[in-house]
């Protein structure tokens, strides 16, 4: 192998060992507040990208509406969103997080402290962020 092969490879390598990592981290998370794995996934985008329609995070996260419906309701009975009629036409719902989300910030505070301690270097940052921005447009283009 060449050192640019090897380069590639020790990246996907540790793309591959972060993600597991993270399921572990997110999993501990879920289920220290009562929530499912993949319940983070849709407190997260409602988080990041604010108020979305039911048919908005079921795109956004690869589910069916279907499957959406079930889990929003749970979601909502628990405390964790809150529907509301949707602004722009008056007929849609919308779907927002409610103070509960702040558990969610208590529960991730050691990974958060972690790495606050490590102070990656601006270099490290930018990386890890122009590789995030090219998985999102990959997954978003197909």
């Amino acid at each position: 192998m060449n050192d640019d092969t090897t380069r590639t490879q020790s990246l996907k390598d540790a793309i591959r060992e972060f993600r597991i990592e993270l399921v572990i981290l997110n999993d501990r998370v879920a289920r220290s507040v009562g929530l499912q794995p993949r319940d983070l996934d849709i407190l997260d985008v409602i988080d990041r990208e604010g108020p979305c329609t039911p048919s908005q995070i079921a795109g956004r996260i690869g589910w069916s509406r279907a499957t959406m419906t079930g889990v929003l309701s749970r979601l909502e009975k628990d405390g964790w969103i809150e529907r509301g009629t949707n602004p722009s036409d008056g007929r849609s719902m919308t779907i927002r997080s409610t103070t509960r989300f702040a558990e969610l910030d208590s529960a991730y505070a050691s990974a958060d402290r972690a790495v606050d301690e490590d102070e990656p270097s601006p270099e490290i940052v930018g990386f890890i962020a122009e590789a995030a921005a090219r998985l999102r447009a990959v997954n978003r283009s197909g």
